[in-house]
């Protein structure tokens, strides 16, 4: 083991600037309850729309098919819900799954990052059951399957059902549901505000990046923060669009947000100048918004943002800046990564969760293997070819054990840190802890340890 005088180490104190996510960062859901309202809106969509076959689309949702990090092959789709691949199966079509995956172009590969792809990933399995069966329709549609595109063609139905249904705050059912019944699907979070606050205290700069738009976050966080929930934070920028936030791919201006149909243009020097005047934003890049942090700060930042989507927030955040990426996985707090398993005893570290059975029911598949563990060989990451300033905060690339999940080898790779929920660190961890990295995969996986 290598003495203490070399082990890395991190602590939060040593940043001067900590971002946020919304969804599954701040805000924390009831699994089971969202799912189930993300898959009957959607199943009611496609039903009306697109007349699906409603004697055969299941009315209810199977908590127990979905896991977070799901693959879809699009060109193949060898198996809906009611087909199992076994291991040799997937290791003779998917010889080199990683890259294969990490390296496609072609859009064939469908992945589920997050919770709101849960249920969905629930309705494909069952769609490409019909589509097999030719029942995909009820009797009395014209429409017809489209036999050339045949495992493809259904993704634009819930593309448009997604826009129908998540991208406008005051249509259709979900946003409806959340706000007439918020404690149904929404934890109250006590606990990370008076976190914020502390850290606020010690002169950390606190933002809010998300791709949510100002009314969906003003309805989640002042229910589960309280009504001056904005006086946490130094900066907050909503409809960020991330990942081009990061890759400033399509590089916009930030906007001062009026309201839901209007904002202002600004530049740079307009968001310094009104620093303090608490104003809400829009749009924006990570590239202008480091800029206007180190013109606060008067120094070059370090900075470290906290998301759960794996592509969106943690692969694009290393790839295009040099912050930090801490990822929230909420299955840490009922799962262990290979390299944990007979080292640490964890238990269930947000204390909203440990008797909520509902919660540990969402999550848990009987279909599908562990977010972190499959009977798989050792992956190996190469080097990444980043910049020198870049690689020298975002450390080597690994070789992981075998058993190790594609997702957890993708997220040690691309990740800094990570842990279950931002209660870890409220309730857990004094401020100034330092924690260590993994020697093996270059990672703090922060977990909270039983007293025995």
């Amino acid at each position: 083991m290598a003495s203490s005088s070399t082990k890395k180490v991190f602590s939060l104190l040593s940043c001067d600037w900590i971002g946020f996510d919304l969804d599954h960062t701040l805000i924390r859901y009831r699994l089971l309850d969202l799912h189930k309202l993300i898959y009957e809106s959607m199943r009611e969509y496609l039903i009306d729309t697109y007349e699906y076959n409603c004697d055969f689309l299941p009315i209810s949702y199977n908590d127990h098919f979905s896991v977070k990090g799901l693959i879809y092959d699009i060109n193949i789709a060898l198996h809906g819900v009611n087909r199992h691949l076994t291991n040799e199966q997937i290791k003779e079509i998917y010889p080199d799954a990683l890259k294969d995956i990490e390296e496609d172009t072609s859009k064939r590969f469908l992945c589920m990052f997050t919770y709101f792809d849960h249920s969905i990933s629930y309705l494909i399995g069952n769609i490409v059951d019909l589509i097999d069966q030719k029942i995909l329709y009820r009797n009395s549609s014209k429409n017809e399957i489209d036999l050339e595109n045949k495992y493809r063609f259904f993704l634009t139905h819930l593309n448009k059902g997604s826009e129908y249904l998540f991208y406008d705050f005051n249509r259709g059912n979900y946003f409806s549901s959340l706000r007439l019944n918020p404690d149904k699907y929404i934890y109250k979070r006590l606990d990370v505000p008076q976190w914020l606050e502390k850290l606020k205290k010690l002169n950390k700069k606190l933002f809010l990046a998300t791709n949510s738009s100002f009314n969906n976050t003003d309805l989640l966080t002042r229910y589960a923060f309280g009504d001056d929930w904005k006086d946490l934070f130094d900066l907050i920028i909503v409809v960020c669009k991330k990942p081009s936030f990061f890759s400033n791919s399509k590089k916009r201006s930030f906007h001062r947000f009026i309201d839901e149909n209007t904002t202002i243009p600004v530049n740079n020097e307009d968001i310094i100048k009104d620093f303090n005047k608490n104003y809400i934003y829009s749009f924006g890049s990570s590239e202008d918004l480091h800029f206007i942090m180190s013109q606060i700060s008067k120094k070059d930042p370090l900075v470290i943002y906290f998301g759960d989507h794996i592509k969106s927030d943690i692969n694009a955040l290393k790839c295009y800046t040099n912050w930090l990426a801490g990822v929230v996985i909420e299955e840490l707090e009922f799962d262990s990564p290979p390299i944990i398993i007979h080292r640490t005893s964890h238990h269930l570290s947000n204390r909203l969760s440990i008797n909520d059975q509902s919660y540990n029911k969402g999550n848990r598949s009987k279909y599908f293997s562990s977010f972190f563990t499959s009977p798989t060989d050792s992956f190996i990451f190469d080097d990444d070819n980043t910049n020198q300033t870049k690689s020298e905060q975002t450390e080597p690339d690994a070789v992981l054990p075998s058993l190790t999940s594609y997702w957890y080898a993708y997220i040690t790779k691309h990740a800094h840190l990570s842990l279950s929920c931002l209660s870890v660190l409220a309730n857990h961890f004094d401020l100034d802890h330092q924690f260590e990295h993994d020697q093996q995969t270059q990672h703090f996986v922060i977990m909270h340890q039983n007293n025995k």
